[in-house]
């Protein structure tokens, strides 16, 4: 878990209670936490499950972030994993294409061209709109469906008479990608 950004608090916001699953709640992506309360928070907060504990939105970490990428105002919180390879978009299902307006999609797209550039490790973009996942790639947006819980995102490098692209797809985890 990373440092909370000097000046940077959670406030009012409560977005993550809605748009991260918590496994050990059963709670889903997408649907709000059955222990949240919109106007004081957590009703479980003492005791509340280990990956609860864990999560730090993106935007809490980033000093460089503005206040327009604070999850309640952009209506999606993000949440980086993998070492930084991996950078998920948790959007909210009841504004499911924010994460496409300006500034946002234009730095999602950057992210992703940065990580297959400038590694021989492939850095994943993706988004969550509830179960649905939507992987950022340079040049397209590929659209993955519904993300089980028991199945990851695999993105590999495939020579064409075109040159070099990006594939996006689905997998089941193995034990120790889980």
């Amino acid at each position: 878990m990373g440092r909370v950004a000097a000046g940077k608090s959670c406030g009012s916001c409560r977005l993550c209670c809605k748009v991260v699953g918590v496994e050990e709640l059963a709670k889903p992506i997408g649907a709000w936490c059955q222990h949240c309360n919109r106007q004081s928070g957590c009703a479980i907060y003492e005791t509340r499950p280990p990956s609860c504990r864990m999560f730090v939105c993106q935007w809490m970490l980033e000093p460089g972030l503005g206040p327009e990428w604070k999850p309640d105002r952009a209506k999606f919180a993000m949440l980086k994993s993998a070492g930084g390879r991996h950078l998920k978009v948790f959007a909210d299902p009841g504004n499911p294409l924010a994460w496409r307006r300006s500034p946002y999609y234009e730095n999602l797209k950057c992210w992703a061209a940065h990580g297959v550039r400038n590694t021989a490790d492939l850095h994943l973009v993706d988004v969550m709109i509830g179960p649905r996942c939507i992987v950022i790639l340079p040049d397209r947006d590929v659209e993955i469906g519904a993300l089980g819980t028991d199945e990851m995102i695999h993105l590999a490098r495939k020579s064409t008479a075109a040159g070099p692209v990006i594939e996006a797809s689905k997998i089941m985890r193995t034990p120790a990608a889980a």
